[in-house]
């Protein structure tokens, strides 16, 4: 019994001194204690967790193995070796594949699953980028509630984006640019016009020299409680850009090349030859003149004399858009090199562009280069550093006059000349009518030259309070632009001129210094803090210049001398436009068990715009969100959240000097007893103080949904956001030497829905397809126009009380010399207003007085709404709609083993389009050196063949002060925008490449659409809100198809 009892004493004494007790503390990455890291000895189930301060303690029995096996979610799990140690205390270190996807937001970033907002991120892949020329390229299609409007066929062409519809009637609607932090408000704005004759030069785009290769990802933040943190800028959207870092390792170096051949998409139909020679011939019959052109039994066309003689020599025959427009190649190669190690990393690239436009003379040529680098300099002190620059230059072939007639356009005259020349030239481009197509290759320059530098540099202080940090960030952008318009003698401008140069040029900074104080902290795992505190001081310089001469000595030197130019139509004029905003912001997001997510932000914004008393606003906003799934068993979703947000963002849409009286140069120049010019100074508006912001109030509910295994993903939103203070012209007595002052009266609505989904058709080894959609609806109603008087206004012809304005005239010549867009208090935005038609008014038919002449039989019958006999402007009413009823994209994206596809669509619907260049082509006006439609002439209305479709043959428009319904046509379209087809090598052989990928892809390869026009995404007045929807000397856009080869070392 005493053995017994001896031996049960000393059992514990020996088990006790072979266990091993192990202690140690746990950090992150960050060197910051991590709470509740699961411990375990191997092969048991023997464990424990570390406190607060991230300790622990844990026994390892005799026989059992000296390893503790360390885990935690979003951390690589960690095996160590404890057999010769007591005390161990290691670093978890994140594990890509598992950490939590973080979303870049205004001035920070936060979890997916603690966002609040409505907001798009767009991905695209590597050699879809290396395709693009512009950022905003990469949007079209690929996020919900965002309408891109771009034309492919000429290089460098602007651009527009618009989120959520329209919310300034006469501001700019682009989103702000955020790059790396650095604010790009360049979006829609270029060189000012020279303003001389008729003279409208086509937009170019001011996003140019933002690389899309460079971009790690795109956030586009839409409501107002992702963008209210931007104050006084963030009313259209906000799209923040972040570009790529290198990773730690070895050196990655990738290398891309890739050419692409442009061609003219689409056609508009014009009479052939012959039956243009036809045409021609019955004009002059029905002229009493004899027929111009004889057509033998071997269908030769040859010229007639006035005397009835057929010339000896045959006509020469044009198809012009055949003759003109050609297949352009381009070519674009770039490169990086990136890298890092535990305590920093690099990215740098470079590349070079060369563009050729379906124009012989049209290119757009550009070279860039990006640096960006980050340093830990100590275990307190981060650097981060981005730096980049970009040079272009660029030849706007396809440009010429926006706001002429026929002779003064490029497009006008490709589609439109005669095709049919009898005379001989011995210079044919130099001796034909003026303003020819070979004129606008020949003897018309559009030259741009750019430059933009964009940088800035950050240092982040680790506070000693724990997930406190301080933060300095200082960046900058400069853009410098020069474009030169250069009108040969063989254009009409020039011939009118004899030679007319125009030079603007654009100088704009911009500088920011922030100061940020951020907070990102777990408390007890379940208190989750996401904060930032900053005051930011920007200031930006705009300096826009003008120059116009004429009457050149000679003209050789095109662009280049304008010395040689004896008379000054504009002289030289520099407008200064600075600004300054200094701001208070902050945002507190706060997450509780992963479950309730509150966010709110303000800024309070002082711009130097305003005068003293309308100086600062503040922008709140607040949201909140609960995810579902965190809390409830569901039995379809694996991940649910309900969200709700409401926010106010402001608008300084006024230029820097708005609220004051401005002086400039009159237009109107005189001679002095000297034999100069003087120059006179006017005053150029009437001030008002009590200018201030247009404010946008927005409320969003959206829903984010993950069926299990993620298999069906998507998100739902609904939004109403009303803009009010809108800036609007008000009447004046004209007493005060002007028609009209800027007041804020006005208020603009938007409701709208958007949907997104994305789906995994197939899921297998060695095959996956998925599929994502979205579709935007949106409805602009203009609830209050306080602004304009009460006045008749004309609906079906009644006339009703209503506050309204017009839009601007869209000509400045005789045809289309009228608005086409009207804005009313209580319908949508830019309806089209002018009058509706009945077909063809018949030889019997009563034909009442039509702008003061009496119709004729065969003219275009117009509805006389009011009834009373007489067709005059009191019976235009509404005909067309330029908003879309919808927007959407679907994208297919499918890799099987090595071979990749990736299809995106994109398309508009329910929106109408006023194309102008049916003015001429579906009007047989009898003018002789102008081509039409062949419709309009073989079914033109004649007494013997009398139809209801097309006018008789001298019927016309010119002058006519109002437009019909006749040119309004249906906008909807669906469009193939790009495929992207490629090959991954397998290069395990070969020590020296890491990577080779071959694609060739298409863009705008398929477009359905009802439009008879080049393109019903017109661009022809992109920033301009007061002419929408109408298509006036619209360009021609083109497919293009790409072959490129990526390669990595």
């Amino acid at each position: 019994m005493k053995n017994l009892l001896l031996v049960f004493i000393l059992c514990p004494i020996f088990v006790l001194s072979q266990t091993k007790t192990i202690s140690g503390i746990v950090n992150d990455e960050n060197s910051i204690p991590l709470v509740g890291v699961n411990i375990t000895v191997q092969n048991s189930n023997i464990g424990a967790l570390t406190d607060f301060d991230g300790n622990y303690s844990i026994a390892i029995p005799s026989g059992k193995p000296k390893v503790l096996i360390f885990s935690y979610l979003g951390y690589s799990t960690q095996e160590i070796d404890v057999s010769s140690s007591d005390n161990v205390s290691i670093m978890m270190l994140p594990d890509l594949e598992q950490l939590e996807e973080v979303v870049v937001i205004g001035y920070g970033s936060v979890l997916k699953k603690d966002l609040t907002g409505s907001i798009s991120s767009v991905k695209v892949e590597e050699e879809v980028a290396n395709q693009s020329n512009s950022i905003d390229q990469l949007l079209q299609g690929r996020a919900a509630g965002v309408q891109v409007v771009q034309n492919g066929g000429n290089p460098g062409s602007g651009i527009s984006v618009k989120i959520r519809g329209t919310n300034s009637l006469r501001g700019n609607n682009e989103p702000l640019y955020v790059v790396d932090g650095v604010i790009i408000s360049s979006a829609g704005e270029d060189v000012l016009p020279a303003g001389v004759g008729n003279i409208g030069q086509e937009s170019q785009n001011g996003l140019n020299g933002i690389n899309p290769r460079d971009i790690e990802s795109i956030q586009v933040l839409k409501d107002a409680s992702a963008t209210a943190i931007y104050g006084s800028r963030g009313a259209n959207g906000v799209v923040v850009i972040t570009t790529k870092k290198g990773k730690s390792g070895t050196v990655n170096v990738e290398a891309f090349s890739n050419t692409s051949v442009r061609v003219i998409s689409k056609k508009y139909d014009v009479l052939d030859p012959y039956g243009y020679a036809a045409y021609v011939n019955e004009v002059n019959a029905g002229n009493g003149l004899g027929p111009r052109f004889y057509i033998d039994d071997d269908y030769t066309i040859y010229g007639v004399e006035q005397d009835g003689t057929v010339l000896g020599t045959p006509a020469r025959s044009y198809h012009w858009q055949d003759e003109i427009y050609r297949s352009g190649i381009s070519r674009k190669v770039g490169g990086s090199v990136s890298g890092g190690t535990d305590n920093g990393n690099y990215y740098i690239s470079a590349g070079f562009d060369d563009q050729q436009g379906i124009v012989p003379t049209s290119s757009f040529k550009s070279g860039d280069m990006r640096i960006n680098f980050n340093q830990d300099l100590n275990d307190k002190l981060i650097l981060e550093a981005r730096m980049s620059g970009y040079l272009s230059s660029t030849n706007f072939a396809e440009s010429g006059d926006l706001l002429g007639g026929s002779n003064q356009s490029f497009i006008k005259q490709v589609i439109s000349f005669r095709p049919i020349i009898t005379e001989e030239f011995e210079d044919f481009g130099e001796d034909l009518d003026i303003s020819n197509p070979y004129s606008w290759v020949n003897d018309f320059e559009d030259i741009s030259k750019e430059s933009r530098y964009i940088g800035n540099l950050a240092l982040t202080y680790k506070l000693p309070v724990q997930g406190l940090r301080y933060q300095l960030k200082i960046g900058g952008n400069i853009r410098t632009k020069e474009r030169r318009r250069f009108f040969g003698t063989t254009t009409w401008q020039g011939n009118n001129a004899n030679g007319s140069l125009q030079i603007t040029g654009l100088n704009n900074s911009s500088f920011q210094v922030n100061n940020f104080l951020r907070f990102n902290r777990t408390l007890k795992r379940k208190h989750r803090i996401n904060s930032v505190l900053g005051v930011t001081y920007d200031v930006r310089k705009v300096n826009n210049n003008i120059y116009a001469v004429e009457d050149f000595v000679t003209t050789q030197f095109t662009t280049q001398n304008p010395a040689f130019g004896q008379v000054v139509t504009r002289p030289l004029t520099f407008i200064k436009g600075d600004q300054q905003i200094f701001s208070v912001l902050g945002r507190f997001n706060y997450t509780y068990d992963n479950t309730y997510i509150l966010t709110a932000t303000f800024r309070r914004d002082g711009v130097s715009k305003f005068a003293q008393n309308n100086r600062y606003g503040f922008f709140p906003s607040f949201a909140l969100a609960w995810n579902v799934h965190s809390s409830n068993d569901l039995k379809f979703f694996e991940e649910l959240k309900l969200r709700g947000g409401w926010g106010q963002i402001g608008n300084h849409g006024i230029g820097s000097y708005g609220t004051l009286s401005n002086y400039g140069a009159s237009a109107n120049l005189y001679g002095n007893a000297d034999g100069g010019t003087n120059v006179p100074i006017a005053l150029q508006n009437v001030a008002n103080p009590d200018l201030t912001w247009e404010t946008t109030e927005q409320l969003n509910f959206g829903v984010d949904f993950a069926t299990n295994n993620q298999r069906l993903t998507g998100t739902v939103d609904i939004y109403e956001k009303t803009t009010k203070d809108l800036l609007q012209r008000a009447s004046i007595p004209t007493s005060s030497g002007f028609q009209s002052i800027l007041v804020n009266k006005g208020e603009i609505t938007n409701k709208g829905l958007e949907i997104s989904l994305n789906t995994d058709l197939i899921s297998k080894n060695d095959m996956t397809l998925t599929f994502g959609g979205n579709i935007g609806f949106n409805k602009t109603q203009i609830t209050n126009l306080s602004s304009q008087p009460l006045d008749d206004f004309y609906i079906d012809g009644i006339a009703e009380e209503r506050r309204f304005y017009f839009g601007s005239e869209v000509t400045r010549s005789n045809l289309f010399r009228y608005p086409a867009n009207v804005f009313v208090e209580g319908e949508e935005t830019s309806l089209f207003y002018g009058l509706e038609t009945d077909g063809i008014y018949q030889t019997g038919d009563v034909l009442p007085e039509v702008f003061g002449n009496t119709a004729v039989p065969g003219d275009v019958k117009l509805v006389d709404q009011n009834g009373d006999g007489i067709i005059d402007l009191s019976d235009r009413t509404f005909i067309g709609n330029p908003n879309p009823d919808f927007i959407y994209g679907f994208n297919f994206n499918l890799t099987y083993k090595r071979l990749t596809a990736n299809i995106l669509f994109n398309g508009v619907y329910g929106n109408d389009i006023a194309n102008g260049n049916l003015l001429q082509l579906n009007n047989a006006e009898g003018l002789t050196y102008l081509n039409i439609a062949p419709d309009t002439y073989y079914n033109a209305w004649r007494p013997e063949a009398q139809t209801n479709t097309y006018p008789r043959i001298g019927y016309s428009t010119n002058g006519q002060p109002a437009m019909t319904d006749r040119i309004i046509e249906d906008g909807s379209y669906l469009r193939l925008s790009n495929l992207t087809v490629g090959y991954d090598f397998d290069v395990n052989n070969i020590d020296s490449i890491s990577n080779l990928k071959l694609f060739i892809a298409g863009q705008n390869l398929i477009t359905w659409t009802n439009y008879g026009g080049y393109d019903p995404e017109i661009s022809s007045f992109l920033y301009n809100g007061l002419i929408n929807g109408v298509d006036w000397n619209g360009r021609a856009n083109a497919r293009t198809f790409v072959i490129g080869l990526n390669v990595g070392f």
